[in-house]
C-alpha cells in the first residue's frame, strides 16, 4: 500500500467518525419533535456521503476507488436498514401530529430513501428523476445502459449494456490477484495456527508429566518429614532415659573425680 492510499483512507476514517471526536458547532439544537431531529441528522449523514461519493469519483487508483465505493455502500446498506426504519418508526409520534403531518413526514421518508439511492458507489449512479411512460421509457425487450461518468446520469438504448469494459476487467484482474494473495496468506496462518496447536499439545503433555513427578516428590518429602519426627522422638526418649535417677550416682562420682584430677594438676603446675 503506497503512502497516498494511507493518506486517502486515513482522512475518509477521520471524516466518517468526526463526529464523535468533540462539539458541533454547527449542528443544530435538539427541538422537542424526534422525527425533526432525526430528519435533520440523516440529511446531514446523507450529505456527507455525498460529498464522500465526489472525492471518491476523483480518485486515480481504482484498487483504492474500489475499497472506498465499497465503504460507501456499507454505510448506505446502515442508513436503510437501520436509520430510515427507525425514521418510519418516529412518523406517528410526537405533539399535535395530525394526518396531514403523518403525510408530510412519510413523503420526507420517501425523498430520504431516493436520496441515499442516489448517492453513487460504483454500482448504483445517481437516478433521473422523470415519469413511467412518456418520451424516456425503454420499449420492451430492449437492452439499457446507465452512464456513470456525469453527475446526471443518462439511461439510452445500448445491445453492448452487459459487456465488460477495458476498466472493469483491470479492477476484476487486481481483485483476482488479491484475492489469491490473500488466500496465499490465509493459509499460511493456518499452517502457523496448526503448528502452534502441534507446540501447546505438546506443552500441555509435558505439564502432565511434571505434574505426576512434582506430586511423586509431595509424597515422598511427606513420608521423609514423618520419619523424622519419629526419629526425633526416640532421640529425645533416649536422652531422657539415659539422664534417670539411676545414673545420678555415676554423675556425682565422675564430677568428683574431674575435680581431684583438676586439683592435682594445679597442684602439679604450682611447685
Amino acid at each position: 500500500m503506497s503512502l497516498a492510499d494511507i493518506v486517502s483512507r486515513t482522512e475518509v476514517i477521520a471524516k466518517k467518525y468526526e463526529k464523535f471526536t468533540g462539539d458541533r458547532p454547527d449542528r443544530p439544537e435538539k427541538s422537542n419533535d424526534p422525527f425533526t431531529d432525526e430528519y435533520t441528522d440523516l440529511v446531514e449523514r446523507i450529505n456527507g456521503l455525498t460529498l464522500k461519493a465526489d472525492e471518491i469519483a476523483a480518485e486515480k487508483n481504482r484498487a483504492t476507488k474500489a475499497a472506498l465505493n465499497a465503504e460507501l455502500r456499507r454505510s448506505k446498506a446502515a442508513l436503510l436498514e437501520t436509520d430510515v426504519p427507525k425514521l418510519e418508526k418516529l412518523i406517528r409520534k410526537g405533539k399535535n401530529v395530525t394526518k396531514t403531518v403523518i403525510d408530510d413526514r412519510m413523503a420526507k421518508v420517501k425523498q430520504v430513501r431516493d436520496g441515499i439511492a442516489d448517492i453513487p458507489d460504483g454500482v448504483h449512479g445517481p437516478r433521473k428523476p422523470g415519469r413511467l411512460g412518456g418520451a424516456g421509457r425503454i420499449p420492451a425487450g430492449a437492452s439499457a445502459t446507465i452512464e456513470l461518468s456525469g453527475p446526471d446520469a443518462r439511461v439510452t438504448n445500448n445491445p453492448g449494456y452487459y459487456q465488460h469494459s477495458a476498466e472493469s476487467k483491470a479492477l476484476a484482474n487486481d481483485w483476482q490477484v488479491a484475492k489469491r494473495k490473500q488466500d496465499l496468506h490465509l493459509d499460511n496462518i493456518e499452517k502457523g495456527l496448526s503448528t502452534l496447536k502441534g507446540i501447546g499439545e505438546a506443552m500441555g503433555e509435558t505439564l502432565k508429566t511434571q505434574d505426576v513427578l512434582i506430586d511423586t516428590i509431595d509424597t515422598k518429602m511427606d513420608n521423609v518429614t514423618k520419619e523424622l519426627k519419629t526419629n526425633n522422638m526416640k532421640l529425645k526418649g533416649l536422652v531422657e532415659s539415659m539422664r534417670s535417677k539411676r545414673n545420678f550416682c555415676i554423675d556425682i562420682t565422675l564430677i568428683c573425680v574431674l575435680l581431684a584430677l583438676g586439683l592435682y594438676l594445679y597442684m602439679m603446675f604450682k611447685k
